[in-house]
Parts: structure tokens; sequence; C-alpha cells
């Protein structure tokens, strides 16, 4: 009988703590969401759909947050709640005490994608062997620059490798540095992040590149440890996971994992 009542208690205790939780966290600061390279596509309409949802404030800020820049922009008085980030750069800021290692949860992966000019000729990517006839053929080929500091370069730069034709593809590279120089005229298609490719109206998208080329990026959230708004933090990254989180970023070319 005394356990009857305890667990009886128990129940009672958290369906009255469980709406404060929550109006809490929806009277709260507006929360600060942050989130560069694949992820940019997604981040207004994700948070615009996780505010009509919950009826908590939130906005997202796009840009480079890889590398150095998540601590710079915090040391230039940023204030960000949770953020998206690769695999790899999501490790490397929790290793700095940056971000919330028991906060980080994986939710997605994309990959790399074609792109040609408007009315341009489209070529032939839909398998692995004519994806690397067309590498091969092309009088020119738009990459990311191949460097530790560019995440997609590296990815293309493996690819290359897999195919055997780094050397003969680099001879004829020309370097991008931002989405808006995807297709230059001197260039025959270009290769760059898939959901990237998507967000352009300049570009006619041939398609993904071929699944078995692997070069899938795995996509990160995490909950600052400077949060000043961990309950919304974790309101949105459960949010993320859900079936109505996964119908907004699933459009942009992000895929469940």
């Amino acid at each position: 009988m005394r356990r009857t009542l305890s667990v009886l208690a128990a129940l009672v205790l958290a369906a009255a703590v469980v709406p404060l939780l929550i109006a809490a966290a929806a009277n709260a600061a507006e929360l600060k969401l942050f989130g560069g390279g694949h992820f940019q596509g997604s981040g207004q309409p994700l948070v615009e759909a996780f505010s009509r949802k919950t009826g908590i404030a939130a906005s997202y800020t796009p840009g480079n947050t890889g590398g150095p820049a998540l601590k710079r922009r915090l040391d230039a008085g940023e204030t960000i709640d949770v953020i998206i980030m690769n695999r790899d750069d999501m490790d490397s800021q929790v290793k700095a005490g940056l971000i919330r290692a028991g906060s980080v949860f994986d939710f997605a992966r994309d990959g790399m994608g074609v792109a040609v000019r408007k009315g341009a000729p489209k070529p032939d990517i839909s398998t692995r062997d004519k994806f690397r006839t067309a590498l091969v053929a092309a009088n020119a080929v738009g990459l990311q620059d191949p460097d530790p500091a560019h995440h997609s370069g590296v990815v293309v730069r493996q690819m290359l490798v897999d195919l055997g034709i780094l050397d003969q593809v680099m001879q004829r590279a020309v370097i991008i540095k931002s989405r808006s120089d995807l297709v230059a005229d001197k260039v025959d298609f270009s290769i760059w992040a898939y959901p990237e490719l998507l967000e352009q109206t300049n570009v006619d998208v041939v398609g993904p590149v071929p699944m078995d080329l692997g070069g899938f990026t795995t996509q990160s959230v995490g909950i600052l440890t400077r949060s000043a708004n961990p309950a919304a933090a974790q309101a949105f990254i459960e949010f993320l996971n859900s079936s109505d989180g996964r119908a907004v970023w699933t459009k942009t070319g992000l895929l469940p994992l």
C-alpha cells in the first residue's frame, strides 16, 4: 500500500512539474541556434516550425562555425545556445570544452552533389563508372579547396583518390571559394555539398554523386556549455529528432541516420 502511494505521489509530482518546465522554457530568453555548412538551408524553416510547435521563441544564425570560428564568435560576445556541426568539428569543440559532451546527438547525414550552369548539358553521374568518366572527360571541374579547413573539399579529394583520378582532375580543377560562384563559365560542372546546391537558384542540380562513393558528412547537434537557455535547447533537440522536425530538414537534402 505504501509503495502504491509512493508511485502515485511521484506521478502527481511529475504531472505538476513537467508543465512548469515547458512553461519556463517558453518564457525564457529567445533560443539562439547557430549552424553553417550543409545545414544552412534547414536552419530558418526549422526554428520557425519549432516556435510554432512549442511556443518557444527561437532565432537562427547561419555562417561558419567550424575550426577556430566558434571560439572567435564566442569571444566576440555572440550568444549561442545550441549548434549544428559536422561530427568531426563537434568532437573537437567538445574536447575544447565549448559544447556539453552529454548533449551531443547525431541526427542526419548528407553527401556531395553535382551542378551545372543553367541550361548547360548535364553529365551522366548515375553510377560510379559513369561519374568517373564524366570527371576524366571534363575540361575543368569546380571544387572546393581540398585542405583541412574545408570539409567538403577534403571529402571530394578522397573520392578522387578512390576513383584513381586525383592528379588528372586536380590538374584541371578550378577552386571555388563560395557557393555564389559554383559554376563559372570556365568549368563544365561543379561538385559541392548536395544540400547547399539545392539552395541555389542560379544552377541546375544534376543530382547527388553515386551512393557507393560514400563521402557522407554526419550532422550533429549539441548544447553550448555557456548556454543561458539549456531547457529550451534540449526542447529543440527533441523537436529536431521528432517527425515534425524531420519533415523540415529532410526537404533540404539531409538524410536521417
